[in-house]
């Protein structure tokens, strides 16, 4: 029940709550756009600074419930950190030619270490941006905010039903580990063989209660009559901050006039044999 906690919406009265699910979806998406391609190490720490500050200061959650869920990704940054470093080839401004390091692979400069450390700090803040969306967005006001803007609420509701049943997900996973356990399911054979047998058992289990509490939902929905005429749905009233929502624009605007300025093919990231 603990991940079922965490991952859920938190009730709550500050900024980011007030804004509209629109501007804090454009936000995160302008977080993402900046924090994919932008090749400057300083940034990339700007832009963790910014998502970390937002996030500590403005989502009224604490940051002790944003590491539940972030400690999960530490040791992934951790390799990008260590090993990327070994490919190199100039795709970024983070330091000089000067050897910081030598290894027997190969004498790592302080440029090779700085685009292991932009790398980390990519998805540092591509988590804490995607967490102060999912801690401060209701999914209601998601759906309700799209579909007011002309998005089909099929398409909407779709994606967000599968977030509102990701906790189950995980929960259904944990408890289908134990029960595998306990039956020893597969110990009579070697571990990659077991392991897939258990993967499969649990895949198929994940997949049945997937389109079971879909097709619930979708009965739910067309037994209610949903969006079949707009005074036959009524919702909740959406929130609304305006000064939130310029902050989420402006940051939008600056994010296109920044990758605008810095987009360049031949020096992204993915150049790695250059």
């Amino acid at each position: 029940m603990q991940s079922r906690a965490a991952l859920s919406f938190i009730q709550g009265e500050s900024l980011a709550h007030q804004m509209t699910p629109f501007s804090k979806l454009l936000l995160v998406l302008s977080v993402s756009f900046v924090a994919i391609f932008n090749t400057n190490l300083y940034v990339g720490a700007a832009l963790f600074s910014v998502c970390f500050l937002f996030a500590a200061l403005f989502t009224g959650v604490s940051l002790r419930q944003y590491w539940v869920l972030g400690r999960i990704i530490v040791p992934f940054i951790l390799i990008l950190a260590v090993v990327f470093p070994f490919f190199y080839g100039g795709q970024a401004t983070v330091g000089s030619d000067t050897v910081a390091l030598r290894t027997p692979i190969k004498d790592l400069t302080w440029a090779s270490l700085g685009f292991g450390a932009l790398l980390a700090l990519r998805f540092l803040a591509l988590g804490t941006a995607g967490l102060a969306f999912a801690f401060t967005t209701h999914p209601t006001d998601l759906v309700q905010s799209l579909s007011r803007r002309g998005w089909d609420y099929r398409l909407v509701h779709a994606p967000v039903l599968g977030l509102i049943l990701f906790p189950s997900f995980l929960q259904l996973g944990r408890e289908i580990s134990i029960t595998q356990r306990i039956r020893d399911l597969g110990q009579d054979t070697n571990w990659f063989r077991r392991k897939w047998i258990r993967i499969r058992h649990l895949a198929f289990a994940m997949l049945v209660l997937g389109l079971r509490n879909g097709q619930t939902q979708a009965m739910a929905l067309d037994i209610r009559g949903y969006g079949a005429h707009k005074r036959r749905t009524f919702m909740r009233e959406l929130p609304k901050h305006r000064g939130g929502d310029i902050f989420a624009w402006v940051f939008f605007v600056l994010s296109v006039i920044y990758l605008i300025y810095e987009f360049n093919p031949a020096t992204m990231q993915w150049n790695i044999g250059r």
